[in-house]
């Protein structure tokens, strides 16, 4: 399906299925409390696990052979260490993408909050790797869609989940709160680490015989420093970063990313969830994290305005640069202190060398990119993109309405990409009313669902921005119909996105010109892999989702829903 432009009968289109989708994800996959399923046995399909070595191997590459042996294909969470989302080393260019068509499908099954597929796959030597929102992970042959193992977890998970390569492993969160590696080669379980808090909501990284990961929400007994199962913007809970040994799940080291005491209130205040993989940077030895916002947020019924927490609360909406070896923090940069809107900062750092600067860039819910010297976290520049009305504010009305943009749901919601001194992202369009209480919450739970159940879906858009790494600088927007949460990867001369509604774009890097567009076979809010002439992307909403293959020179379409029969985990 080719097309060029964005007229004016498909933009109506899309935002009525974009609509559509919205409200039965909402309808169908229930409350934001049910984000975390209850604890269950976990694993039953699995084998027991495999026996390990006390002490760390001799010693291992920093970059995992599976990793350096798939540099020309997908094997880390964006692509590389640097989170760029961009490779040259694809076939798919502006002269064959109108041969693109559908190489194979794979039916999809255990729904979550947010359907089956939130984040993108990996590709290394020919496998395609990837994990659904019901912790289950999948190893697929690129070529034909064929099945070689999977590793059956059934557990919901919030995400973007995902799974990491590296020294025989791979290794994936399980919904409930471990981490676990399988044989690379079969999938049996090796070992499994409980971590602070639920899993799933983060794809880890492996690099110099750690695997790099975070959670959302996790917290301990006061006192006791035993781990409690805990939930997303419970009172207590907060962000962690890990870095386990790759040969057994031992914690090497720990970062809580809510500061002691809470920021005064430990039984409502909580915050600062870490979602995305980190960068690396292997020359300084530092790794990059970027933090989510503070709760309640705006406040509740009792503490308008987030007065239960005052202060900067650190370390929410902050990049984070830890030292790989031991977790001590090199330095932070808190770009939103005290945040009212619920806007994260939340997407994975980008390294950018630029006009003779080593850079560091963020990106969230905010709506700004910033761009930071990757040595000493000091700012070199900002950039609002998208629309922005009422965002400002340090203190909402008592009693009175505010309709914000970006809304709970705008901002930059999914990773950007970078690329010969151009940074991609795509931006959400959405407004939410606001008050100071959250309307009357009694909790940082209950204001999630009284924003989320207000929230416009019926107003939102979305645009990719292409800016000047150097500068900040905006080269072209491009607008599309529908909210927007495909992420942009960038291959050879095209930038890919991809909108609610399942339209998948490729966009011209030079001025933003759609030269491409694909309806696919449900609604998308994952990214994608590629490798060779092979674009994989997980559509995750809709009644018949599936992991969707395009292949240059294939003539293939995807199976629409009313016509398909429903299986599961079947190709």
């Amino acid at each position: 399906m080719r097309r060029s432009g964005v007229d004016a009968p498909w933009l109506a289109v899309g935002v009525v299925v974009a609509m559509g989708i919205a409200v039965l994800a909402i309808h169908e996959l229930g409350p934001d409390r049910q984000r975390f399923a209850r604890e269950r046995k976990l694993d039953t399909l699995t084998t027991r696990v495999v026996p390990v070595a006390a002490e760390p191997a001799a010693d291992v590459p920093a970059v995992p052979p599976e990793v350096a042996s798939a540099r020309n294909e997908w094997p880390l969470a964006n692509h590389d260490y640097a989170n760029s989302r961009a490779t040259t080393s694809s076939r798919i260019d502006s002269s064959t993408v109108g041969t693109l068509g559908m190489s194979w499908q794979r039916g999809l099954r255990s729904a979550s909050k947010w359907g089956t597929a939130a984040s993108g796959p990996l590709i290394a030597k020919g496998v395609v790797y990837f994990q659904d929102l019901g912790s289950n992970v999948f190893a697929i042959d690129a070529g034909s869609g064929s099945l070689k193992w999977k590793h059956v977890v059934r557990q919901k998970a919030f995400g973007p989940n995902g799974p990491a390569l590296g020294w025989g492993k791979l290794y994936a969160p399980n919904g409930d709160r471990h981490i676990v590696a399988l044989d690379l080669a079969s999938g049996k379980r090796i070992w499994r680490t409980p971590l602070g808090g639920p899993t799933g909501q983060q794809q880890p990284v492996a690099y110099g015989g750690y695997l790099l990961t975070g959670i959302a929400a996790g917290r301990k007994a006061r006192g006791s420093g035993k781990v409690l199962k805990t939930a997303l913007l419970k009172g207590g809970a907060s962000g962690f970063a890990y870095a386990l040994r790759e040969h057994d799940g031992s914690v090497a080291w720990e970062f809580q990313t809510v500061t002691k005491g809470f920021w005064g209130n430990p039984d409502l205040n909580s915050g600062a969830g870490i979602w995305f993989p980190p960068a690396v940077d292997a020359s300084s030895g530092l790794t990059y994290w970027s933090t989510g916002n503070p709760a309640p947020a705006p406040g509740t019924g009792g503490h308008p305005n987030g007065s239960s927490r005052p202060g900067p609360n650190l370390y929410s909406n902050t990049m984070l640069a830890l030292r790989l070896e031991s977790g001590k923090l090199a330095w932070h940069h808190q770009v939103a202190s005290h945040e009212l809107f619920h806007h994260d900062f939340q997407n994975p750092p980008i390294l950018v060398d630029s006009a003779g600067r080593q850079l560091v860039v963020g990106s969230g819910k905010l709506g700004v990119v910033f761009a930071f010297d990757r040595r000493t976290g000091k700012l070199v520049w900002k950039r609002p993109v998208g629309r922005h009305e009422h965002d400002g504010l340090k203190r909402l009305p008592p009693g009175k309405v505010v309709t914000v943009y970006p809304g709970f749901w705008g901002g930059v919601e999914t990773p950007g990409a970078y690329a010969d001194g151009t940074l991609y992202f795509e931006v959400v369009n959405m407004p939410t009313p606001y008050t100071a209480t959250a309307w009357e919450a009694k909790d940082g739970q209950t204001s999630v669902e009284n924003l989320e159940g207000r929230t416009e879906y019926d107003k939102g858009t979305s645009e990719l921005v292409a800016l000047d790494a150097a500068t900040g600088a905006i080269k072209w927007s491009r607008p599309f119909p529908a909210p927007g949460f495909g992420a942009a990867t960038v291959v050879n001369d095209l930038v890919f996105t991809a909108t609610y509604d399942g339209m998948i774009y490729a966009v011209s890097r030079a001025d933003g010109k759609v030269i491409w567009r694909f309806q696919a076979p449900g609604g998308i809010n994952a990214w994608p892999a590629v490798a060779g002439n092979v674009i994989v992307w997980p559509v995750g909403l809709g009644r018949k989702p599936v992991l969707l293959a395009l292949k240059l020179g294939a003539a293939g379409k995807p199976v629409r829903p009313d016509a398909r029969p429903a299986l599961e985990d079947e190709g």
